[in-house]
C-alpha cells in the first residue's frame, strides 16, 4: 500500500471533489482577463482595515498619527500581498510535485483546477505589488520540524498550506467588505475569498482523513511530536505578519524594536489567539491536537 493514498472514506472525498471541480467550473470569472486596474490607488486611505493591522489596540498605535496609520496600511497590505505571492509560490510547487502520482490518482484532477486558480492569485497579488509600491517583500525561509517519514512530511505539507490559506482568509473576509479601502481593494480581497473557501474545505478534507491513517499507524509520542511541530508553524505564520521591512519602509523609528514590543504586546496576543482560533479548534476536533496551548510551546514569538 502506497503511504501517501487516502484508503478510507474515498467516497465521501471523491464526492466532495467532484462539487468542488462543478463550484469551479461554474464560476464566471476569470482574473486574468476580467481584472481592470486603475493606474493607482488612493493613498489618502486605508490599505489595510484599521482593525487588523499590527498595531491595532496598543500603545505604538496610539503615538501614531492618522497619516502615519495609513502610509503603515500601505506597507502591511504590500506585505499580506506578498505573503500571498510567496505562500502560494510553495503550494504550486508542492501540489505540482504531487500530480499524477503514486498515491494522488483520486485528487489530481482537482489539484488541475486548484493549481489554474491559485496561478491567478500569485499573479494579481505580485501585480499589485509591483505596480503600486514597486516591489515585493521576500520571504524569509525559516527552520522547520523535518520528518524523515514520507507520510508525516507529507501531512506537514499540507497543514502547512492549510495554516496560510486560513490565514489569509481571515483577512480577505474583512477586507473585502471594509468600505474604508480603496474598491480595488476590496475587490482583489473578495475575489480571493470567493476561491479561497473551496480550497480551505478541501485542505480540511484531506487532513482529516490523512491524520485519521496517521493516528492509527504511530504512537503517541510521535503524533505529538507532529501537533509540537505544526503548533510552531502556527507561530512563525502569525510572526511574518509584523514584518520589520513594513514599518521601516513607512518612515517609522526603530522598526525592529517596533516589532519586538508587538509580538510582545498582550493585545496582539489575544488577536493571534483569534486568528488561528477556527484552525486550531479544526485541528484539535480531529485529534490531531490536543490543547488549546499554541503560543506557550514556543518561546520563539518573541524573537
Amino acid at each position: 500500500m502506497n503511504d501517501l493514498a487516502i484508503t478510507q472514506n474515498t467516497q465521501e472525498l471523491e464526492r466532495v471533489l467532484n462539487i468542488l471541480i462543478s463550484k469551479t467550473v461554474e464560476d464566471p470569472y476569470e482574473p486574468l482577463k476580467d481584472l481592470v486596474w486603475p493606474d493607482s490607488v488612493p493613498t489618502d486611505r486605508y490599505w489595510m482595515s484599521p482593525m487588523l493591522m499590527s498595531t491595532q489596540g496598543t500603545d505604538i498605535d496610539k503615538q501614531l498619527t492618522e497619516a502615519q496609520k495609513m502610509e503603515l496600511s500601505r506597507w502591511e497590505f504590500i506585505n499580506f500581498c506578498s505573503l500571498n505571492v510567496t505562500g502560494i509560490r510553495e503550494l504550486l510547487v508542492e501540489m505540482t510535485g504531487r500530480l499524477h502520482t503514486p498515491g494522488f490518482e483520486l485528487l489530481s484532477e482537482y489539484l488541475h483546477y486548484l493549481i489554474a486558480e491559485e496561478n491567478e492569485h500569485m499573479w494579481y497579488f505580485s501585480k499589485f505589488c509591483l505596480k503600486y509600491a514597486g516591489k515585493i517583500y521576500p520571504d524569509r525561509a525559516l527552520a522547520m520540524s523535518g520528518f524523515e517519514e514520507v507520510d508525516i512530511a507529507n501531512l506537514m505539507i499540507f497543514s502547512r498550506i492549510l495554516i496560510f490559506e486560513e490565514i489569509v482568509d481571515f483577512y480577505n473576509r474583512k477586507m473585502g467588505k471594509d468600505e474604508l479601502l480603496p474598491e480595488f481593494v476590496q475587490r482583489i480581497n473578495w475575489l480571493h475569498h470567493m476561491d479561497e473557501g473551496r480550497h480551505i474545505k478541501y485542505g480540511r478534507l484531506y487532513i482529516e482523513l490523512f491524520y485519521k491513517q496517521l493516528q492509527a499507524k504511530y504512537p503517541p509520542a510521535k503524533l505529538r511530536e507532529i501537533e509540537l511541530a505544526i503548533k510552531g508553524f502556527m507561530q512563525i505564520s502569525v510572526q511574518k505578519l509584523y514584518r520589520r521591512e513594513m514599518y521601516l519602509d513607512a518612515g517609522l523609528n526603530e522598526p525592529g524594536k517596533i516589532r519586538k514590543a508587538l509580538l510582545r504586546d498582550p493585545q496582539r496576543a489575544e488577536f493571534n489567539r483569534s486568528l488561528m482560533a477556527g484552525t486550531a479548534k479544526f485541528f484539535k476536533k480531529i485529534g490531531l491536537f490536543t490543547d488549546d496551548l499554541i503560543w506557550e510551546t514556543d518561546a520563539a514569538a518573541t524573537a
